[in-house]
């Protein structure tokens, strides 16, 4: 998921090993997103598995040894927002040139 609230950071806090109905995140009361863990409870009460979230937490713990995820302190939890967030930038520029691109070859081919 690349999001430009939190810049898609693959890390150990974005990421988590579920289904797909799972994996659609959903937004705390102050319209932000939250962490992996604050979604995990969320799900497992709106299923009624209230009582699974700690199991399901320690698998996803489990998971993060496994891969060896990194813990980030908060200085390089900021450096990846700084380059996630000029990424996304450069996406979002791309990308407008591109459009306006077939825009004019719409307009000079096509009409």
């Amino acid at each position: 998921m690349f999001n430009r609230t939190e810049f898609g950071l693959h890390h150990p806090g974005n990421i988590i090993p579920c289904c797909k109905d799972c994996n659609k995140r959903s937004r705390l009361e102050d319209k932000s997103y939250g962490n992996w863990e604050q979604h995990l409870i969320k799900v497992c009460i709106k299923r009624g598995d209230g009582d699974k979230v700690e199991s399901r937490r320690n698998k996803i713990l489990l998971n993060f040894q496994k891969h060896n995820y990194p813990e980030l302190n908060v200085n390089e939890q900021h450096a990846i927002r700084v380059i996630a967030h000029s990424l996304y930038e450069n996406i979002k520029s791309e990308s407008d040139k591109s459009l306006d691109l077939y825009k004019q070859l719409d307009k000079a081919f096509v009409q």
